[in-house]
């Protein structure tokens, strides 16, 4: 039983193992570095003309530099390219968001809710109009298929558009009271300044999830988009702006991340943190918010599985495991950590899995039939590159186990 159990996981790790192979040998479209220039300037030039090209945050309503000059660059995952220079802000930028956004809150939750409705509905219009420029941008410094960065417009504006509507609901309670000439009413109000750090991956979605609410019921917002994909935060804040939401209702700071992240946790007026990222760094964000009691909202990494058993029809769960597992190059929160497949169908559904795998082709998410960009950084390359060398050596542990001692 126990060289029979060997060999069975010896045979998954190899089909394991073969998956890995099929992907170093998929289709992959590389245009010349002459090319991808021209592209990238040509791209640049034209987001710059539509005014959604913006390399300064936003503090009160104005674009702003860096206050002491320092740049981060934006680059292009799929190239290497630097696609623009943007501040890199810290602690004294984040305080002044703060206060804008603080000022800006006594007013713009004073609206009635009819009127934040009507600005969030014409900032989802402008997001979708722009859909195609806005696609271009996240695949610019995302990485992401062009028709998935699209997509990915179209899914982020729609909580705009869910919570333009929401903004006309926010309903109170009457409870029963205990004693007759008694009324319990109770009224929903906003919190009042929100901080809002948002990751790389989904850098429209991201946003739009948590701003939309926030806008939707009174609240201002200072958002601290990833140093790695600020571009497509500050083209939605310029629409936002675009849109009439006032100034300092909407505010962008980007750079150092722990500078800014701690200026957020220690300011008494922001009484709100949403986050979305590693379990790590949300550990921290809890503990530190906890000394001015601040509401917290986190969106933590998860470990989830892929469950395919005996009755699955072969078609439907290698689609499903596919885009469960290689959305976004997998570089997406939900997506599965690891198959795990019932004995009957295993055979079949190893082999089925690889030959589709072996078929997505790989390239700058700009090339047509691309299914599967770049991954975003060197450092995510290299934690890949570790994942297939530990395959590779359990691989030859559990062969070494079977043919060596048994």
């Amino acid at each position: 039983m126990k060289v029979a159990r060997l060999a069975r996981m010896a045979a998954m790790a190899r089909n394991k193992l073969l998956c890995s192979s099929h992907l170093a040998s998929m289709h992959i479209s590389t245009p010349t570095s002459r090319q991808i220039s021209m592209k990238t300037e040509g791209l640049t030039a034209r987001l710059n003309s539509a005014g959604l090209l913006r390399t300064q945050g936003l503090i009160g309503g104005k674009w702003t530099d860096a206050y002491d000059g320092k740049t981060i660059q934006v680059l292009n995952p799929a190239t290497g390219e630097v696609v623009a220079d943007v501040p890199c802000m810290g602690g004294k930028e984040t305080n002044d968001a703060i206060s804008s956004a603080h000022d800006a809150f006594y007013s713009w939750s004073n609206l009635t809710c009819t009127e934040r409705s009507k600005h969030l509905r014409t900032w989802y219009n402008l997001l979708i109009s722009h859909k195609e420029e806005l696609g271009q941008l996240i695949t610019l410094e995302q990485g992401k298929p062009l028709k998935e960065a699209i997509g990915e417009v179209n899914y982020g504006a729609s909580f705009i558009e869910f919570f333009a509507e929401e903004a006309k609901r926010v309903y109170g309670d009457i409870i029963p009271a205990t004693l007759g000439d008694r009324r319990l009413l109770v009224l929903k109000q906003p919190v009042g300044v929100v901080g809002a750090i948002t990751p790389w991956n989904f850098p429209l979605a991201m946003i739009t999830r948590k701003v939309g609410p926030a806008l939707a019921c009174g609240c201002t917002v200072v958002i601290k988009p990833s140093e790695l994909t600020p571009l497509t935060a500050l083209a939605a804040a310029e629409l936002a702006l675009q849109a009439g939401i006032p100034p300092g209702v909407l505010n962008v700071v980007m750079g150092n991340a722990p500078d800014i992240g701690n200026a957020l946790l220690a300011s008494s007026q922001v009484r709100k943190i949403t986050f979305t990222g590693s379990t790590a760094v949300g550990k921290k964000l809890m503990e530190g918010a906890a000394g001015t009691v601040k509401r917290v909202s986190l969106e933590l990494g998860g470990n989830a599985p892929c469950i395919i058993f005996d009755d699955a029809d072969l078609d439907v769960a290698v689609k499903g495991s596919l885009a469960a597992k290689f959305r976004n190059s997998g570089q997406t929160c939900v997506c599965a950590n690891r198959l795990i497949v019932q004995e009957g169908i295993y055979d079949k559904f190893a082999e089925a899995f690889s030959k589709a795998v072996q078929n997505l082709q790989v390239g700058d998410g700009f090339s047509e039939g691309v299914v599967q960009g770049p991954l975003i950084n060197e450092s995510a390359v290299q934690k890949v590159e570790s994942f297939v060398q530990d395959a590779i050596s359990k691989v030859c542990l559990f062969c070494l186990l079977i043919d060596g001692n048994y």
